[in-house]
């Protein structure tokens, strides 16, 4: 038995999962799909599957089931609708991520763990092996895609698509889906409407950027208006103009202090002492016209 018999979901009109011996009587209906290994004892080998179908994970694994031709019953979890939240599905996944599977006993909620479980445990004559033989040449190919595939951050990918659909082109996504997003959610910094350690390494990475005379390159050329505009309001911040002051003059803010603190350090000769005053007055001098003709 896989988990207790008294789970009972909230706003559900079926049972997140009970006895498997119980969904006996009533085992899944897969017409188009091959049957799965061992269907003598279809009640006990059955898999459920917990999804939800615009998931990128679940679709993998749901992928990966159907290659194999296997039966599945699938039960879909709306993330929308926080149903991963609720306390029947955190019974089965405290970290409240789909998909979760069950076989026989077996709770899975880590991807990567189901697929390597599916595979290592349905096999035979008649269930498709996605996997090539250890050892072989494809098993290590099929591995090194596997490893730079899932690297991939499509979440990231995703949400930012459905944020900045401005992005994108030909985009599946309905327009009012989006719109309704943006609506809800503040982007006036990175984590929503407070200032956030994330704001400030974002900020201090632009600056560092722009001091190096990549801004250029990355936003400026009006490619990421939304960057720009972050920059420009992070730059406004008593704090960043405090620490960082203006961006024109970083490099004399940074040369100008040290040359004195080596100075009083060890005061030098009358010579010394007028040669290094007018290298910084000379310095000084092209400083300013180099950044006018350049800014100004």
């Amino acid at each position: 038995m896989a988990t207790p018999n008294n789970l009972t979901p909230t706003n559900c009109s079926w049972w997140p999962i009970s006895a498997l011996e119980s969904d006996a009587a009533r085992p899944a209906e897969a017409p188009d799909a091959p049957e799965a290994a061992s269907p003598a004892h279809w009640p006990k080998e059955s898999l459920v599957l917990y999804h939800w179908t615009q998931s990128f994970s679940s679709q993998k694994v749901r992928l990966v089931i159907a290659e194999k031709g296997l039966a599945c019953e699938e039960r879909d979890v709306s993330l929308p609708q926080s149903e991963h939240k609720e306390p029947w599905f955190m019974r089965l996944n405290l970290g409240e991520e789909v998909p979760v599977i069950i076989h026989r006993d077996n709770i899975i909620s880590d991807y990567d763990q189901i697929i390597d479980y599916v595979e290592r445990t349905f096999t035979g004559e008649h269930v498709v092996a996605l996997m090539p033989e250890v050892g072989s040449p494809q098993h290590a190919r099929v591995l090194q895609y596997r490893e730079l595939l899932d690297a991939l951050p499509m979440d990231a990918y995703t949400h930012g698509c459905i944020l900045h659909p401005e992005l994108t082109t030909d985009s599946m996504i309905p327009k009012y889906a989006t719109a309704e997003i943006r609506r809800q959610k503040c982007e006036l910094w990175l984590c929503g409407c407070a200032f956030t350690l994330a704001d400030v390494l974002l900020g201090a990475t632009l600056h560092r950027l722009k001091f190096l005379g990549l801004s250029k390159k990355y936003w400026e050329d009006g490619s990421r208006p939304n960057l720009q505009s972050f920059f420009e309001r992070v730059q406004r911040r008593f704090a960043f103009r405090k620490v960082l002051g203006d961006i024109h003059t970083t490099l004399l803010s940074a040369v100008i202090p040290n040359a004195f603190r080596l100075v009083k350090r060890k005061p030098p000769s009358f010579f010394g002492a007028s040669f290094l005053m007018g290298s910084l007055g000379g310095m000084g001098y092209f400083a300013y016209w180099y950044l006018k003709k350049k800014y100004i």
